[in-house]
């Protein structure tokens, strides 16, 4: 039996719910469920810690795991160009 609605995570204020009634549908709504997946097995953290970042932490402004993590959600939702992940955000 599938359930009527899914409910995932909270996304700043916004309660976020898939519902399984048709209508509108996007690819992209998958990345929903890779980011439970990702939260859950901390998969992008891990990945992030065996990565050497050689850059200079004061000129860092963005995490070496934030940034593992829009790339390995970009591709997976088949955005393999850095410049698309403007569009997917």
């Amino acid at each position: 039996m599938v359930p009527e609605k899914l409910t995932f995570s909270p996304l700043s204020r916004r309660q976020i719910e898939a519902d399984f009634s048709g209508g509108h549908i996007t690819s992209d709504a998958g990345l929903l469920l890779l980011r439970e997946v990702d939260n859950q097995h901390q998969l992008t953290q891990r990945l992030a810690t065996v990565l050497d970042d050689a850059r200079n932490p004061v000129l860092v402004r963005h995490k070496l795991q934030t940034m593992v993590r829009q790339r390995v959600f970009g591709v997976a939702a088949g955005y393999e160009d850095l410049n698309d992940h403007e569009t997917l955000r």
